[in-house]
């Protein structure tokens, strides 16, 4: 599986990476057979994080996903 994990105008250091794709793949190992892409965006509105998440599976489905929450990985595990 491949993964874009990004920040707009904000740093997503290694850490907050690994915690993201150990989160993903989780999930996905319950849920989804032969996940292909994940892109992860992480950008901040005010004095919230925001997080938009998109999945594409070999299925062809995409699975979007979009939280705000105060810290950052408060935000993602939503």
């Amino acid at each position: 599986m491949r993964y874009k994990i990004s920040g707009k105008h904000i740093d997503v250091g290694e850490r907050l990476q690994s915690h993201v794709q150990t989160e993903i793949s989780k999930i996905l190992g319950k849920y989804a057979e032969r996940p292909m892409d994940a892109l992860i965006t992480f950008s901040k509105e005010t004095h919230e994080y925001v997080c938009k998440t998109a999945i594409h599976l070999s299925t062809v489905i995409t699975i979007n996903s979009k939280a705000k929450a105060n810290d950052i990985y408060v935000n993602f595990d939503k």
